[in-house]
């Protein structure tokens, strides 16, 4: 599981959050005028959970616990956004990071011999994809179309512009604080795009951004396939060499056991950090595909305010074959050990605006995807030139029967050995969801996912005394008892040959959907001190022009390590998950109103209270916080 802050009770506590979205604000002359058929349109749910749970079926993990913020930010936007796979250009496809290298290809090649995609049923008949795949996409892609069947859409004039802007207040243990963002985006015939994001969080000591991001990029249509000036994502092969972002630490399913490259995407999120700043490129000659970036690493830091940064450049190259069922490429990086103003330490040797020798970073690597009768084979090896150390990572996903997919991995890196297998099942007949129709509107009776991986490190790791060892076993099952009732389970345990030997955490979901209700009822215990155990209930009712969910939940964990976090339903653009520690119990309200085509607004206010003194957990402050978020949509 990946680390988060140990805030008790939650990421952040805010108050008031304000976004305003505006978007075409351009003259309708200037617009391409004709008659537009869209095929389908996905639903978003109000509140955010439905992109939650679509995300979570993306990325292949059935809690959304195991997110990222800034990856559920990323593809967020899609789902506002869809991306417009009729018009969009190869390289804004592999970009986005939804489709491989290949399924673009076969796309781009569909849409010049059959014309446009009119539904997710003919997007699962084209090569590369399959229903499940189509299914996972439907939220995060748009079949814009302006041509008759059977005929391509023309690039026409679409002018786009997007406003958003939050403010959050909080006031903790008498402690009052403020912080605030904006984010802009224009984009042009799906052909130039600027993105600008400016952010201040709590406890900044001035009252102007510490935080933000930039970038201006070109999409070419034949050998050049985009320019990115500014904040970019480098993400190659299987992420030994240079991956920055979100990966799966945990393996949930067949989909978690290997990345999806997107190469050079541009970065636009509040944070600004995580990214390279600098110069990107990517070209494609035939079968081939060419990246090459330049970045100034300490740039960001300087534009902060921090003098005493040093910068270094950092070249990288990736070149990429692909084929009908194969993909392979090589990358290769570089990292100067710094120039221009240097840290004091530097500066007394070598002087300010001088030059330190050398490299502090550099290596290659050799990745592949391969597709064989069915079975997608995977692999990458990495060589860091300056430890002079070794990485790889290998697997295969199958089908092992209509119902039934498997995936194995095993890999090392930095002094760790290890190996994985899991899977994913479907079993009994088909029932169709209530208050849902057409393509995904059926789910097997019976569905899950196991997944057991062991590592093995040959220096003492975890408190052992000898060499460590690590055994974690998953198994996810959901039981459709009805059309409206579902039943699930998640089960995880892990082992350690040092401290804390044994971690199990249970946990069991009973969830009812029925038209415009829906309900859910969890209880979570964890052991690995002691026991801590969570439990809630939430109820919701969501017509077409509002929605209303209630939560309301309590805890009882003595121990930090017993921590159980939990994800909380917010407003669209925020994601929430506390860890619970103490004894305490917490509600929330979270309400969206559609009051107009063009205007929403939500509301949560949450309150967490500590009522019961636990003689083991440190001193918890409760907490009361309100946050509105108002869109607007011009």
């Amino acid at each position: 599981m990946k680390k988060r802050s140990g805030t008790a009770g939650g990421a952040s506590a805010s108050a008031v959050s304000a976004v305003i979205l505006a978007f075409m604000a351009f003259p309708a002359s200037d617009c391409l005028c004709r008659t537009a058929v869209f095929a389908e349109v996905s639903e978003v749910c109000e509140g955010g959970d439905g992109n939650t749970d679509a995300i979570m079926r993306l990325l292949g993990t059935d809690s959304p616990e195991l997110l990222d913020e800034y990856e559920v930010e990323r593809l967020s936007a899609f789902i506002e956004n869809p991306i417009d796979i009729n018009l969009a250009a190869g390289s804004r496809l592999v970009s986005s990071g939804l489709f491989t290298q290949y399924q673009v290809a076969s796309l781009l090649d569909y849409r010049k011999r059959n014309g446009d995609i009119l539904s997710m049923k003919e997007l699962a008949a084209v090569d590369g994809f399959s229903q499940e795949r189509a299914e996972a996409l439907a939220p995060f892609v748009s079949l814009y179309s302006e041509a008759a069947p059977g005929a391509a859409t023309e690039r026409g004039r679409r002018i786009r512009n997007s406003l958003s802007v939050r403010s959050n207040v909080r006031d903790v243990a008498g402690e009052p604080g403020y912080a605030y963002g904006l984010k802009y985006r224009f984009s042009m015939n799906d052909c130039i795009e600027i993105g600008v994001t400016a952010n201040r969080t709590y406890g900044s000591r001035t009252d102007y951004p510490d935080g933000g991001s930039f970038h201006l990029v070109y999409y070419g249509r034949r050998r050049l396939g985009k320019i990115v000036i500014g904040d970019y994502n480098l993400r190659y092969g299987q992420g030994l060499a240079l991956w920055n972002g979100f990966r799966m630490t945990s393996l949930d399913s067949p989909e978690s056991f290997y990345l999806r490259p997107s190469g050079i995407s541009p970065y636009w999120s509040y944070s600004g950090t995580g990214s390279w700043r600098g110069v990107a490129a990517d070209f494609n000659i035939g079968r081939f595909a060419v990246s090459s970036s330049v970045a100034l690493n300490g740039l960001r830091e300087m534009m902060r305010g921090e003098k005493s940064r040093g910068l270094s450049l950092l070249p990288a190259v990736n070149v990429m074959w692909y084929g009908s069922d194969a993909q392979v490429s090589v990358t290769g990086y570089a990292e100067t050990a710094g120039f221009g103003v240097m840290e004091e330490a530097r500066a007394g040797s070598i002087g300010s605006g001088g030059m330190q020798r050398g490299l502090s970073a550099a290596g290659c690597s050799a990745d592949f995807r391969w597709c064989v009768k069915g079975v997608d084979l995977f692999g990458e090896a990495a060589l860091d030139a300056i430890a002079m150390k070794v990485s790889a990572v290998a697997g295969a996903v199958f089908n092992a029967g209509e119902c039934l997919t498997l995936a194995c991995r095993t890999g090392y890196s930095a002094g760790q050995y290890s190996v994985a297998a899991g899977g994913r099942f479907r079993a009994g007949d088909d029932i169709r969801l209530k208050g849902r129709s057409g393509f995904g509107s059926t789910v097997k009776r019976h569905s899950g996912t196991f997944s057991a991986d062991a590592a093995y490190f040959p220096e003492p790791k975890y408190g052992s005394v000898g060499p460590g060892t690590q055994l974690r076993l998953k198994v996810n099952y959901t039981l459709q008892v009805s059309p409206s009732v579902a039943l699930s389970a998640r089960l995880s345990e892990r082992l350690r040959n040092g401290t804390e030997k044994s971690r199990l955490d249970v946990r069991v979901d009973l969830k009812y959907s029925s038209g415009d209700w829906a309900c859910n009822m969890r209880i979570n215990g964890l052991h690995n001190r002691s026991l801590g155990i969570l439990g809630y209930a939430e109820g919701g009712w969501k017509p077409d022009w509002m929605s209303v969910y209630l939560r309301a939940g309590l805890f009882r964990i003595d121990n930090w390590q017993d921590r159980i976090y939990v994800y909380e339903r917010d407003a669209p653009g925020n994601f929430n998950v506390p860890a619970y520690y103490g004894r305490g119990c917490w509600g929330a309200m979270t309400v969206g109103f559609k009051l107009l085509r063009w205007f929403r607004i939500y509301l949560r206010v949450a309150a967490l209270q500590y009522p019961w003194v636990s003689p083991m957990a440190s001193e918890r402050l409760p907490k009361n916080e309100c946050r509105v978020l108002l869109s607007f949509s011009l």
